[in-house]
């Protein structure tokens, strides 16, 4: 048996014990899948790719350790970028890169635990796939979700000077996590790095309360809230004393827990504003108003239109962070967040 065939057998056997999805008329074993769609939803797509050495540690053993939380994660980022659009998630295709070193049983049958149990948590069904071979690991999965008829979709280009500008959950964890692997806080954060929780609720509510701009943040809050800026053509003030934080990260020195918080990336948490007059929706997720939508300034605005990149401004006990005064950080820090194409 090669490994294409024991990647066959093992997805094949762990599809089986699930419950069919509604409306999917084939899924996988033929060239494509086919699903009917409810009446007058609309489909939301999306896909993200994790390449190992880049959004996963590069070294073997590490992969072999985490194989169950690198097929949970694969999912959960996908249906992430689900949840940001207020829709629901409901089926996921799969692109599998695999070295020869990850091509046995014991590695994928971990890898398709995780991805299944990630599956059934966030109600979502493997319909297809490919799989092919490579020097290193790198998963592709393009997600699909429904939007119904009555729910709008939450883009980032609609927030509006005085909403108000919340996220969700707490911020910097996993970057923590990442960073300090070893240190206490770092250990016990260390499931929010390999295993994030999409807020798929959360989403869906907001989408019908009337969110006017929402972004998961995967890149870095001050880089993630950047492009609502850019999309919307607004400002955003954050106030950074009031970023939520978990017991672990509020042991940790304020300057380098505010770093992880604005730049780390991981988080999958939501970042949402609201007009003023409406209030967030009660969901089990906790949610923190962080801050507010402003006007650009006149020179500002004239140089958006020249596409220079916007970005929040961040204030600590109500006084401006600038390159020069630049309290409660020692130095002026590097905020750009995760770089896809760096290195």
């Amino acid at each position: 048996m090669n490994e294409f065939e024991l990647i066959e057998r093992i997805f094949s056997q762990m599809q089986a014990a699930h419950s069919p999805l509604a409306g999917l008329e084939k899924g996988i074993g033929d060239d494509a899948a086919v699903m009917t769609l409810p009446a007058g939803s609309r489909l939301v797509s999306c896909i993200d790719t994790l390449v190992q050495g880049r959004h996963f540690a590069a070294d073997w053993q590490k992969v072999d350790e985490l194989a169950f939380s690198i097929g949970y994660k694969t999912v959960a980022v996908n249906v992430s970028d689900i949840a940001a659009m207020g829709a629901t998630p409901h089926s996921i295709l799969l692109a599998l890169a695999l070295p020869r070193q990850l091509a046995n049983e014991q590695w994928l049958t971990e890898f398709a635990k995780g991805l299944f149990h990630a599956c059934q948590l966030f109600g979502v069904t493997l319909i297809g796939g490919d799989t092919t071979r490579s020097e290193h690991l790198v998963l592709s999965i393009s997600a699909q979700g429904f939007l119904m008829a009555d729910t709008p979709a939450v883009y980032r280009t609609g927030a509006q000077v005085g909403d108000k500008l919340y996220v969700s959950g707490t911020l910097g964890d996993a970057a923590y996590a990442l960073k300090y692997p070893d240190s206490t806080q770092g250990i016990e954060l260390a499931h929010r790095l390999h295993m994030p929780t999409p807020r798929i609720a959360l989403g869906a509510a907001l989408a019908k309360v009337g969110a006017t701009a929402m972004i998961d943040i995967s890149d870095g809050l001050y880089q993630d809230l950047g492009h609502i800026c850019q999309q919307s053509a607004v400002g955003m003030r954050i106030d950074v004393e009031h970023l939520p934080t978990s017991e672990p990260l509020a042991t940790v020195d304020l300057s380098e827990r505010l770093l992880c918080q604005l730049a780390g990336g991981d988080d999958y948490e939501l970042a949402f504003t609201l007009p003023a007059h409406i209030e967030p929706p009660i969901t089990n997720t906790a949610i923190t108003c962080i801050g507010e939508v402003i006007a650009l300034s006149d020179d500002i605005a004239t140089e958006a239109n020249k596409s220079i990149a916007l970005h929040p401004e961040l204030y600590y006990q109500n006084q401006l962070i600038t390159r020069t005064q630049h309290a409660p950080f020692a130095t002026w820090p590097n905020l750009t967040g995760y770089q896809h194409f760096t290195g």
